[in-house]
Parts: structure tokens; sequence; C-alpha cells
């Protein structure tokens, strides 16, 4: 019954209560009639007998002479004078019951019939919000057009509010994305310009004729980083503006990712955290830098909020395990770190949610809150689902599940909600 439309749902109820409407009449019809031929049968027989033995009592005989000729005894015929008037009765309630019943089903396949017309009239302006919500929702970053309106005409009724009510948030969703777009606009001005300054001015003294050899070659490595950052920035700026949708997909595999990631780590310290790595081949569709992006701040969230001596283990591979399905990539990062309970664990991933003092190693290095955050945007962009838990002994546990890159290469084998 769930499964059915609306327009079904209200059209059995029509029919139903027609139904019942016209069983409860015909069952008080029948009871009327029955007791009106109660009455008068019953009473008009009991007449005409006791009528017959008064005049057989006159006469002084027991028995009377039928139409036929026969002689038959007054006791028989006053029987057979009952029987008549029961099967008179019998008939007369059948016939009520058999036809009755069946105008009451005709009239309640006319008014289902009649209900499913006037409910598709009247359900029509919702069809036309449902095609409008559909239509805006398979839409997705730039091809997504909230300008459209439904603009509902006719009496001011509870539908047509409803629609108004509905153009109306998508007036508001339209000015807000419009926005969003202005702002990431200005923001892609306002982080390229320092990044492009900083790149000159690197360039600039690493060309100079006096540069040491030393000089040059840390040189490079600057530009090498910032050119990670600038592509980065890029990424993340065209991520923001086409609604978490990536433009150009391509084969990365995880454990390559993971392993340059932990390549540029820095272990050396006293307090650093043990980091264990088990990195089989992982191949997902999606964009390298941004993948690069979500590793790194998982890592360095796990060095940030550790303990001294702690550990962190990360993996990737393809898995079947718990959160896993079958052919899907995972990347799986834990860590040690201080106790956290499962309401501090939902709000990890919300922007500016930094974490309590006493659970950032290094309390000068708070950072801005962002960093999981960002790795949700990535995670949804690529058609990942994150699991977080918290372990029993302190820390996180935290497993990335990935489609697994399709054989035709146009995009994800699958989807992940």
């Amino acid at each position: 019954m769930n499964s059915l439309s609306l327009r079904a749902r209200l059209t059995i109820l029509y029919g139903a209560l027609s139904i019942l409407a016209g069983a409860v009449i015909l069952t008080l019809l029948y009871l009327v009639v029955q007791a009106r031929l109660d009455a008068e049968l019953t009473g008009d027989s009991d007449f005409r007998i006791a009528a017959l033995r008064q005049r057989a009592g006159q006469a002084g005989e027991a028995t009377i002479t039928a139409p036929s000729g026969s002689r038959i005894s007054l006791d028989d015929l006053a029987e057979q004078i009952r029987g008549n008037e029961e099967r008179i009765r019998n008939a007369a309630l059948d016939t009520l019951l058999v036809r009755g019943s069946g105008i009451v089903l005709a009239i309640g396949l006319a008014t289902a019939g009649t209900g499913w017309i006037i409910a598709g009239r009247g359900l029509r302006p919702l069809d036309a919000i449902t095609a409008t919500a559909e239509q805006i929702a398979r839409s997705t970053g730039r091809h997504r057009d909230l300008s459209q309106r439904i603009a509902l005409t006719g009496h001011s009724d509870d539908i047509r509010r409803l629609a108004n009510a509905f153009d109306a948030m998508l007036e508001t969703l339209d000015h807000a994305f419009d926005g969003q777009r202005r702002f990431v606009a200005s923001a892609s001005h306002e982080l390229r310009t320092p990044l492009a300054l900083e790149r000159a001015v690197i360039e600039l003294e690493a060309t100079k004729a006096t540069a040491h050899p030393d000089i040059v070659h840390f040189a490079d490595r600057l530009l090498a980083i910032n050119t990670r950052n600038t592509d980065l920035v890029d990424r993340l700026l065209t991520l923001a503006d086409g609604g978490n949708e990536l433009t150009e997909p391509i084969p990365v595999d995880l454990a390559d990712v993971a392993a340059d990631v932990l390549a540029h780590t820095n272990t050396d310290t006293l307090t650093s955290a043990r980091i264990t790595a088990d990195l089989a081949t992982a191949p997902v569709l999606g964009d390298p830098i941004l993948l690069h992006q979500l590793v790194r701040n998982l890592v360095e969230n796990a060095v940030n909020h550790n303990v001294p001596g702690g550990w962190i283990e990360i993996g990737t591979g393809t898995g079947t395990g718990t959160g896993t399905g079958t052919g899907q990539m995972y990347l799986a990062i834990a860590n040690s770190g201080p106790l956290l309970l499962a309401h501090d664990v939902n709000g990890l991933f919300e922007p500016f949610r930094r974490g309590r003092p006493d659970r950032t190693r290094d309390a000068g290095r708070r950072g801005f809150g962002l960093g999981l955050t960002i790795v949700k945007a990535i995670a949804d962009s690529h058609h990942a689902r994150i699991i977080a838990l918290p372990r029993q002994d302190g820390g996180l546990d935290l497993r990335i599940t990935f489609p697994a890159a399709s054989t035709s290469g146009d995009g994800p084998a699958g989807t992940t909600p």
C-alpha cells in the first residue's frame, strides 16, 4: 500500500468509503424490509388460519376441501401456508441482498473511477512541483539550474500556497548560490595573487648570477611546493564552484598517493608517532592533486592529534571488510591519541571545528578546523564514504571507501551513498 501513488491511494479510499457507505445502507434496508415482511406475512397468515379453523369448527369437520378437490387437514394447511410465506420472505430478502450488493459494488467502482479523475486533476499541481524538484535534484555542479520556477496559476488554495513557498525557497537558494559563486571568484583572485608573487620572488632569487647552488636547489624545492599549492588552490576552487563535481577524473592508485605523502612526513623527532604502512594497489578514478591533499590532511590530523611516542597505521587496498563493499577500494588510517567520545567524532568533519587543546599534541598548532572538512568535500566529490569510529583506548579509526576505477575510464564504477 505504501508503494502506491497518492492518486491511487485516494482512489482506493474513495471507492472503499463508497462501498462501505453502500454496505451500511444496504444492511439497514435489509433489516427494515425483513421486519416489515415478518410483520405483514405472519399477521396475514395467522388471520387466515384462524378464519379457516373457525369455519371448520362451525361445520364440525377437521378437514377442508383444497382448490384441487382433495381433502386436507387444517394443521397441514397451516404448515403449507407458513412454508409458502417463508419462501416468499426468503426470496424477497435474497433478491434485495444480491441485487443491492451488485448496485453497491457498481456505485463503488463508479465512485473510484470518478475519484481517479478528480484526484488526478487535484494533484496535477503537485506533479508540477515534483517534476521541477526532481529536475533540479538531477542537475549537479555547473549544470544546476535554480532559476526554474513552478509559477502555478489558479485559485489561491493550499496547493498554490505550497507552490509559491517552493518558488520562494528556490529564489533564496538561487541567490545563495550566486553569492557563493561570486565569493569563489573573489577568493580565486585573492589566493592566486600571493602565490604568483611568491613564485616570482623565488624565481628572481634563483636566477641571480651570484646565487649559491644550495640556494638554487632550495629554490627548486620551493617552486615545486608553490606549484603544488597553486594546483591545489585551483582544484579546491574548482571543486567549490562546481558543487563537488570532478571535471576530468583520471586513474589514480591510492597506494602511490599514500606512499608519496608518507615520504614527505617528518617522523624524525623523539615525540613523533611511529608510522606503519600496508599499501596494496587500490586504483580509483579521481583527481590526483585532491586525493594527495585528502591523504595529507588525514596524516597531518593523525600526527597532530596523537600522543608522544604514539603510533599511526595506514593502509590501502581492495577490501570486503567492515564498511567496504565487494570491488571497492579503501583507504584506512588509525592512530593513537586522546580518548574521543561518539559525539566528538560526529563533529570532526564540520567546518571550523578544531580539536580541544587536550587533543592537540602541539598546542601552538591548532589549525583552523578545516582539515577534515576538506577531506569530506574531496571524498564526496569522488563518491566515497567515510566511516570514523573512536578507539576504546583513545585515538581514531577512519576508513574511506571508493568506487573501483571503471574499465572504460568514463567514470566511477558506482557510487556510495
